[in-house]
């Protein structure tokens, strides 16, 4: 017993540390050197004026679910506004999620091996994150013990009963409020287990447990519900998160198959295709429910991935999926080789972990090097330029607007936005009615824009840019050709 808890011990501890080894990429990391990445700064920026007093959805404008903002504003809240908060929140984040997703890859195989999956399966993040502090991220946790949950009772060790049904539910209410498209897992596993308690001809306990969940899932959304209507905030929250995400949002309106088809090629592409080819084996070698449940929970995932287009950190939920396909395979060949089952393991690791760890360090090493690392944002050196333009030709108390994505400028700057809307809401109706209006009124001191920017063509703010503004500054950054408009005297 007392070697079994040392063994445990030293797992959680490589765990933990392979946690903060990926983590180590992220702009939030102390004396890190990049550029916050775009989602995370319209993240840390809107929770630091939520601690000011100002209210999510009707102040400020974001289409991701308040559940987001509670982690972020807490973090912040808890660390007195430093983003090293949110840091050590994601260590803690991803920890957990690693941990069930351990305690999953148990159900398939032993220790040693599950440890490996694990640990494989975490390092497919490596080109996910981009800094880190993304919504997908935060699910992680959450995906993870719903998958331990359900892998449990397909596997015939723990059966769901009314503990285990109040636990998904809470899991599926708060991954719900970080993103309405990341709750694929659980309508994945969910349908199956639906059909086995059908097929065992458990008819009360299907209607006992789905009235559990309905109120479990109640009772979890209830406080963000109470919260946003005492705010008054309530209608424009259902407007932004669900109606805006579901059918207005751009790549929503596209054809759902070709969607599909790109997010399963980069599913090969940023997942490795091994693990994929695996599932699709495991079930064509034995259709049970569990397989049925994991193919299930696999397609779900990719079509509910395609509703938003592909970017890449889409991927980061499929995560938790790829430790039962890594199990599997590690298992098989521990088995092959009794013989050379060490060699052969060693160089099953190897091959899988080397393109990931080799890239890793390559980008901690930028990310604390004066160069910094980004895939998106701008470089230290052209923010820093960018930083000493704005507060040499504004006060502090002087709202500024980057029309653009890159709210980062914003916090770089100490500057606040001049409208609700701190980065551009494409196809959104409210943006396209209200944008222009809300600029021409605030006429902001400065406006930074991007020429070459994705975003550029759809803001239309060259007619008032002409008629008040004149530029100061262009600045060329590696990716962007930076312009900074400053208002007539």
């Amino acid at each position: 017993m007392k070697t079994c808890f040392k063994t445990d011990i030293l797992i959680y501890l490589i765990l933990f540390g392979t946690c903060i080894f990926i983590l180590l990429q992220g702009s939030l990391v102390p004396y890190a050197k990049s550029v916050l990445g775009i989602d995370s700064s319209i993240f840390i920026y809107i929770s630091k004026r939520i601690l000011e007093g100002q209210l999510l959805y009707k102040d400020l404008i974001d289409q991701k679910g308040p559940f987001l903002y509670v982690i972020n504003v807490l973090a912040l809240f808890i660390f007195n506004g430093k983003t090293i908060g949110i840091f050590i929140f994601e260590v803690i984040s991803l920890f957990v999620a690693s941990i069930m997703m351990y305690k999953t890859a148990r159900f398939f195989t032993s220790k040693f091996i599950s440890l490996l999956a694990v640990i494989i399966s975490i390092l497919s993040l490596v080109l996910l994150l981009i800094g880190g502090n993304f919504t997908e991220e935060w699910a992680l946790p959450y995906i993870s013990i719903a998958l331990y949950i359900f892998v449990a009772d397909l596997k015939g060790h723990k059966s769901i009963n009314i503990t285990r049904l109040f636990v998904l539910s809470l899991t599926f209410a708060l991954t719900l409020m970080l993103r309405v498209n990341l709750v694929a897992i659980w309508a994945g596993f969910g349908i199956v287990l639906l059909i086995k308690w059908i097929k065992e001809k458990k008819f009360n306990e299907i209607i006992k447990y789905l009235s559990f969940i309905l109120l479990f899932i109640f009772l979890s959304l209830l406080p963000f519900i109470l919260y946003l209507f005492y705010t008054g905030t309530l209608s424009d929250a259902f407007y932004i998160v669900i109606v805006f995400n579901m059918f207005e949002y751009g790549p929503a309106t596209e054809n759902i198959f070709r969607s599909g088809f790109k997010i399963l090629l980069g599913v090969t592409y940023y997942l490795n295709v091994i693990p994929v080819i695996l599932v699709i084996y495991m079930f064509l070698r034995e259709k049970t429910m569990l397989n049925w449940g994991l193919m299930v929970a696999f397609a779900i995932t990719i079509v509910s991935c395609s509703i938003g287009g592909r970017y890449n950190h889409y991927f980061i939920i499929f995560t938790p999926l790829l430790v039962i396909p890594h199990a599997y395979i590690f298992t098989i060949i521990r088995d092959s080789f009794p013989k050379m089952k060490n060699i052969c393991l060693l160089i099953l690791f190897i091959f899988y972990s080397y393109s990931s760890t080799r890239t890793q360090v390559k980008i901690i090493l930028e990310n604390f090097s004066e160069q910094g690392y980004s895939a998106h944002s701008l470089s230290p050196s052209t923010m820093k330029k960018l930083k000493e333009v704005i507060i040499q030709n504004s006060q502090i108390d002087d709202k500024i607007l980057v029309n653009t994505l890159h709210a980062y400028i914003y916090l770089y700057s100490d500057r606040n936005c001049a409208t609700r809307f701190l980065f551009p809401l494409k196809d959104s109706s409210l943006f396209e009615k209200n944008y222009v209006t809300e600029v021409s009124k605030a006429l902001p001191e400065l406006i930074i824009e991007f020429s070459n920017e994705y975003f550029g063509d759809a803001l239309s703010l060259k007619a008032l840019l002409n008629e008040k503004y004149h530029l100061i500054e262009s600045i060329d950054d590696e990716l962007y050709d930076v312009e900074v408009w400053k208002l007539n005297e």
